[in-house]
């Protein structure tokens, strides 16, 4: 790579890392609005939270597979869209959904800034300043889930909690996990299949803590603050594959992750899986 590259590239991150940086100040606090697309909510529905990134052909499904889902409450889903130049495709996903089934509602946010999974967490402070309180199920678009999924995945759920369903036990390191089953303790939960107490995001520092290096590896991120707080991690058993796994943006933060690891725990040793 030529010297004029390298250092058009190098500014391309920096004004990158500004606009995250810039947004996440700006909607933290929750002040931003999102657009129903379809139904309406009530406070007696379950929220049920994605970040959207490079999946949009999954839309219908994922649609689909939720307004099938059976013994849970009604569903509130709030989609936060990474990737503006999608947002045909998710919008007319929901316009030609035949019926909402177990959707109580539909609500969508599209972002200028690709800000990662971290997003999730600005729609439940968002859910925390209109007065909610209680869980929060994170879904990922590469989930296919069966008709029992949400109820199965909260079944278990307590308040001061994060359960999941892809889940482990670390021992020194994010890479050295060890496999855990329905209801053990964990160490670690992904954010892709869990659920947990709305109250993660009034943790004073939760956004403002993350360094932008890290801001994409939000399940590591939000499994240590709750850690920090005392809280239970667990496994849930709940019925599930992944697609579309080449599009996942953690090949490129498999390293990363690793470092993220020993940054958080070597702030709190006493924390750290043996």
């Amino acid at each position: 790579m030529s010297r004029m590259r390298r250092l058009t590239a190098r500014v391309t991150r920096r004004i990158e890392r500004a606009r995250r940086t810039l947004l996440l100040r700006r909607t933290e606090a929750g002040r931003f609005g999102m657009r129903t697309l379809a139904g309406e909510s009530t406070p007696e529905s379950l929220p049920v939270v994605m970040a959207l990134w490079s999946r949009p052909e999954r839309a219908r499904e994922i649609l689909a597979e939720l307004s099938a889902q059976e013994g849970s409450p009604p569903l509130r889903l709030c989609w936060w869209n990474n990737a503006p130049q999608h947002d045909h495709a998710y919008r007319s996903a929901v316009d030609a959904l035949p019926g909402i089934g177990a959707l109580a509602g539909v609500e969508f946010r599209s972002s200028r800034v690709n800000i990662g999974g971290l997003a999730r967490f600005l729609v439940i402070r968002r859910l925390r300043r209109q007065g909610y309180s209680g869980p929060v199920v994170l879904l990922d678009d590469d989930q296919v889930i069966g008709t029992d999924f949400i109820a199965r995945l909260t079944a278990g759920y307590a308040p001061r909690s994060v359960r999941g369903v892809y889940a482990f036990r670390q021992h020194g390191s994010y890479w050295s996990r060890e496999p855990i089953e329905d209801g053990d303790a964990a160490t670690y939960v992904g954010t892709g299949g869990c659920v947990v107490d709305a109250e993660i995001v009034d943790d004073p520092e939760f956004f403002s803590a993350i360094p932008d290096r890290y801001r994409f590896i939000e399940d590591q991120w939000m499994s240590f603050r709750a850690r920090t707080r005392g809280w239970t991690l667990a496994k849930t058993e709940a019925p599930f594959e992944f697609v579309l796994d080449e599009r996942n943006q953690y090949h490129g933060l498999i390293d990363r992750k690793d470092e993220f690891f020993t940054y958080l725990y070597d702030s709190r040793p006493d924390l750290r899986p043996n």
